[in-house]
Parts: structure tokens; C-alpha cells; sequence
């Protein structure tokens, strides 16, 4: 299916509002502090010369083509949380311009400017949008290649398909969890290509020359593969060891204490406590999400099965992999998602609301119950999500800020600060440079018994630093007390501070 008419101006304007307020949401607060991953990026990545950059890849967190932007912005604009975010901001409201696009296509211009709205309204959307990561390039880029995957299917081009390459290897050398995306481009093509083969067979044509249609689309596969193996042979050693020692530690006895992280249920509770905030109307919402969602994606797979198929094949393959890899399945592995998933939600209302005014026999007495009843969806949706937003402008992802300018008010001369693991090598590199950094008990046992005042500490992950060192949990236990919590929106995310409880 393609688009019956090109936007007029009124819907153009509409589209330049949704983008204009998308724009403006992600723009706002996003100098918050930094969270731990942002200043890994800072520090490993961003502050590299460019031929060093290019040639690192000591660890996943170097998503190289966002890496690469946000030193272009850092270079115009100073270091700074604004600079280096930009970038994500600038990805965040290009892909909801691009998921547009492909509404458009799919639900038609009113369904498609409602899409928008909701992405541009979405907390995990404004969330990923400022947070200093490839993970709204992988959006922005996945969505363009699926567009342009659809359009190579419907007309097949040399263009389009050099296209699709391209944005295939834009989106690898962002973050190279893409390729799980594409996997379920590859599935859902070997599947039609095995269907039409089977016809050919069944009609007496098996030794035809395949046409144009089969040939472009190989052709686009492996222009992506030439192009990605190109932009990563500077470091296609050093990330193939990395990813192997990522699986590997994953799989380790160290990484035991992380082995949940490869449940896929884990993914889907994480996701779910994300609405939290709704308090008492979280079983409702997420009832009726599924519900809604389910008969969206029906609707959509009668509109369009090619790109229903793609991201509903995406889910389950790439956690099966993700699992097979090693690697732990995080939430953030499906944010390439989101535009569906918001597609499928209004289809779903606009499909229910048909099916409420016939059930009811409201349409008789009033012709425009359906579309009314819609409305009442969408605004609902809509309330909802600007409730859940809320939410994401009530702290930092993680305040090492605030934490550390309530130690700095209150510590005194004679007094020592360290902050624990993660958030020592935060405020190492970052925040407080001069502080010390504690990484287990004995380092915490040496630095009390040389304060003569009063010792600070300062924890980031307190969850999971407890759970990994349980000697530095003793200690604190034994010898502190938590003074004060610095909340964040990134899950585990607060940083707790701690006073000990006597001065040497």
C-alpha cells in the first residue's frame, strides 16, 4: 500500500507542530546530570582524537556513529550534558518524522499525525531522545531502512535499494544490536522469496532467471554488508573479542549475580515498571494495552503484512538470539520498536471503537459514535501519556549533581569523601576528580582509619553494588549511616549517601 495523496498544507503544519513540540520537550531539562553510561561515552569515546575514535572499541558502550556526532557537537558547542545529547535530541524527532512516514502509508494521515503526537509525547521516547546514546540513531535509522525496505518491495529500484544499504550500515555502525532488527528483514524476505519460489516450481517455471524484484533486494543486503564491514575494519577484531568477552562474562561466575538479565521475562517486567508511576491504574493500563494492541496488530497485518510481519518477528527472534549470544536482554534492545507499537495501539483504538458502537447499536441512533467513542481513546491515550512524562522531568537519570553538592555543603575540613565502584569512576571522571574511589572493604577500611573527620560515601547502582559487593555493603553497615537518597529515573538509579557514624 503507498500514500493515496501527498499532505496538504494543513496537514504539513500539524506535522510541524507535533515536531516542534517533540522538539521542545526533549530540549527541555536535558542538561540534567549525567548518568554513568553518558560519562563512559564522554570519557572513553567523545574526548578521543577522531583517529582514535575510529579505531576503539574497548567496550559496547562506544556507539561509534553517535560517538562520532556528538563530537561534532561537542566541537561547536563545548562539552557540556547539552552538547553531548544532542545528537539523541536531533535522532528522537527525525524518527518520529520517519514514523510518520510509514503511518502514513499503513493507517492514512489522521492515524498517522496521532502516532506522532504520542511518540512526541512518550516518556521512554523523550527518555532514550536525552539520554547521550546511539539508541534514537538505531531508531531513526531501522525505521528509515524498514520505509525504505517497503518501498524496494512495492517498486523495485537500484535507488531504493542503495538506499536501504546505506541506512542498514548507518544503523550497524550506530549500535550493533541493529543486526537483531535486520535478521527479521532477512526472515520475512526468505519467507516470501521461499513462497514465490515454490510457485514458480508449482507453475513449471524452477529454472527461470530470477527478476529484478529478487535481485535488488540481495543486491541491498549486501551492499549493507560491504558498507558495515568497510566503516568497522579499523576495529572488526577488537569488537568481535569485545563482544565474546561481553557473552563470556555474562556467562561467568562473576556475571552470576547479573544472570537474570538474560530471562526475557526480565525485559517485560522492566518494561512494566516503567509505568509505575500510574500507581493503582497500572494493572488497567497495561490490561487494556494488550487488548488494544492485539487487535491493532490484527488490523495492521490485513493493511499491511509485509511490515507487520517484520516487527512481530523481531520481538521473539531477537530475544532468542540475545539468549543464544549471551548477551543480557535489555529493554532498550526493543526501543526500535516503539513506532510499531504506537501504530498498532491507535489502529487498535480506532478498530475497538467500531466494535463498542456495533455491539451497542450506538451507530443507529448516532451516526458518529464511533468516531467519537475513537476520540475518547485517543484522548485517553493521550492523558496518559503526558502523566507518565511527568515523571521523567522530576529527576535527573542520575543526580551526582545533587548528591554531590549536599556532601559538599556539609563536609568539613578534616572530613574525607569516596564514592563506591560505578559512582567512584563518575565522580573520578566527571563530577568530583578529587575524590576518592572505594572498590571493596579494605579500601574502605583504609580511608576511614586515615580521616580524621568524618567519612562521606557515596553509592550509585545501590541495589546492585550491594548485591556484587557484599563486603562494602558490611562495611557500610557496620560503620554508616544513609543520610540522604538522590532519586533518577533510570531503573536503580538513585545515589545514596552515607556518614559514618564517629570521626577518628
Amino acid at each position: 500500500m503507498s500514500e493515496l495523496r501527498k499532505p496538504g498544507s494543513l496537514e504539513w503544519l500539524a506535522l510541524a507542530l507535533v515536531l516542534a513540540l517533540a522538539l521542545g520537550l526533549r530540549l527541555y531539562k536535558a542538561d540534567a546530570a549525567l548518568w554513568y553510561d553518558e560519562i563512559y561515552t564522554v570519557v572513553n569515546s567523545i574526548r578521543l582524537p577522531f583517529g582514535d575514535l575510529i579505531a576503539s572499541y574497548e567496550s559496547l558502550n562506544n556507539h561509534m556513529l553517535y560517538s562520532l556526532s556528538a563530537k561534532l557537537s561537542v566541537a561547536a558547542l563545548g562539552e557540556n550534558e547539552m552538547s553531548v545529547r544532542l545528537p539523541a535530541i536531533l535522532f528522537g524527532v527525525g524518527s518520529i518524522f520517519v514514523q510518520w512516514r510509514i503511518s502514513r502509508r499503513v493507517t492514512g494521515p489522521v492515524a498517522a499525525l496521532i502516532v506522532a503526537l504520542l511518540l512526541a509525547l512518550s516518556y521512554h521516547h523523550v527518555w532514550f531522545s536525552q539520554n547521550a546514546r546511539g539508541y534514537t540513531g538505531l531508531l531513526f535509522f531501522t525505521s528509515a531502512a524498514t520505509l525504505a525496505f517497503i518501498k524496494g518491495m512495492e517498486r523495485p529500484g537500484w535507488k531504493i535499494w542503495t538506499v536501504y544499504g546505506l541506512l542498514v550500515a548507518a544503523a550497524m555502525y550506530m549500535h550493533m544490536s541493529a543486526g537483531f532488527f535486520f535478521v527479521a528483514h532477512g526472515a520475512v524476505y526468505a519467507f516470501m522469496l521461499g513462497r514465490r519460489l515454490l510457485a514458480r516450481a508449482e507453475e513449471g517455471q524452477g529454472t527461470r532467471w530470477p527478476g529484478m524484484g529478487t535481485i535488488l533486494p540481495i543486491y541491498g543486503v549486501a551492499l549493507s554488508i560491504v558498507v558495515t564491514l568497510i566503516v568497522y575494519a579499523p576495529i572488526i577484531g577488537k569488537a568481535l573479542q569485545t563482544v565474546g568477552e561481553v557473552a563470556e562474562a555474562s556467562n561467568s561466575e562473576g556475571g552470576a549475580a547479573l544472570a537474570e538479565w538474560r530471562n526475557p521475562l526480565r525485559a517485560v517486567a522492566e518494561i512494566g515498571a516503567s509505568i509505575s508511576s500510574m500507581g493503582p491504574l497500572v494493572p488497567f493500563i497495561l490490561v487494556g494495552t494488550v487488548l488494544v494492541l492485539a487487535v491493532g496488530i490484527r488490523s495492521l497485518w490485513k493493511r499491511h503484512p509485509l511490515l507487520t510481519a517484520i516487527y512481530v518477528v523481531h520481538v521473539p527472534l531477537a530475544m532468542i538470539l540475545l539468549y543464544l549470544v549471551g548477551v543480557r536482554i535489555w529493554p532498550r534492545y526493543f526501543f526500535v520498536d516503539i513506532g510499531f507499537i504506537f501504530m498498532a495501539l491507535v489502529e487498535g483504538v480506532f478498530v475497538w471503537s467500531g466494535l463498542i458502537a456495533s455491539w451497542f447499536a450506538l451507530s443507529r441512533r448516532w451516526p458518529g459514535a464511533a468516531s467519537a467513542i475513537a476520540w475518547i481513546g485517543v484522548a485517553a491515550m493521550t492523558a496518559i501519556s503526558v502523566g507518565l512524562l511527568v515523571r521523567n522531568y522530576a529527576y535527573p537519570k542520575q543526580d551526582y549533581v545533587g548528591a554531590r553538592d549536599y556532601v559538599l555543603a556539609q563536609v568539613a575540613p578534616d572530613d574525607r569523601v569516596a564514592a563506591v565502584a560505578l559512582a567512584g569512576y563518575s565522580y573520578r571522571h566527571y563530577y568530583a576528580p578529587r575524590w576518592d574511589v572505594v572498590e571493596n572493604s579494605d579500601d574502605m577500611e583504609r580511608l576511614r582509619a586515615g580521616t580524621a573527620g568524618v567519612m562521606w560515601v557515596l553509592m550509585a547502582f545501590p541495589h546492585q553494588t550491594q548485591a556484587g559487593r557484599p563486603d562494602i555493603a558490611a562495611e557500610l553497615k557496620q560503620h554508616f549511616d544513609q543520610v540522604a537518597t538522590f532519586p533518577g529515573t533510570l531503573g536503580d538509579g538513585a545515589i545514596w549517601v552515607y556518614r559514618s557514624r564517629e570521626a577518628r
